[in-house]
C-alpha cells in the first residue's frame, strides 16, 4: 500500500531570470518494499476549476523479489511554462488526495 506523505509536498513557480516560469511540485510517498516505481501525471481532462492543477500519482511494484523494507520515493512534476495561473495543486491517489498551495521557492 502506498501512502502520500502529506507534509513533504510543496509547489512553487520558479521565475529565474532569463528562463520562462516553471511550476515545480515535489513530495514523497512511502511504499512497503524496495522495487517500486512512482510518477505524477497531469490529469486529462483537468477539473472544472482552472486554478487547481490536478496530478494523478501512480505507483507500481516492479517484477521480481524485493526486501520487505519500508521505502520512501521522491516525486517531482514540472510544467514549463505553467498552462494557467494555478493557485493550488491537487495530488490524487486511489485512496485520497492532497491539496497543496503554490508558494514561494525555498
Amino acid at each position: 500500500m502506498t501512502v502520500l506523505l502529506r507534509n513533504t509536498f510543496k509547489a512553487w513557480i520558479d521565475r529565474a531570470p532569463g528562463a520562462p516560469p516553471k511550476l515545480i511540485m515535489v513530495g514523497d510517498i512511502r511504499v512497503p518494499t524496495n522495487g517500486w516505481q512512482a510518477r505524477l501525471t497531469k490529469r486529462s481532462p483537468q477539473g472544472i476549476n482552472p486554478k487547481i492543477l490536478i496530478l494523478d500519482m501512480s505507483a507500481q511494484q516492479l517484477s521480481g523479489e524485493a526486501p520487505e523494507e519500508i521505502t520512501t520515493i521522491p516525486l517531482r512534476y514540472e510544467e514549463s511554462p505553467p498552462q494557467d495561473e494555478y493557485g493550488q495543486v491537487m495530488i490524487a491517489h486511489g485512496r485520497g488526495e492532497i491539496v497543496v498551495n503554490i508558494g514561494r521557492p525555498n
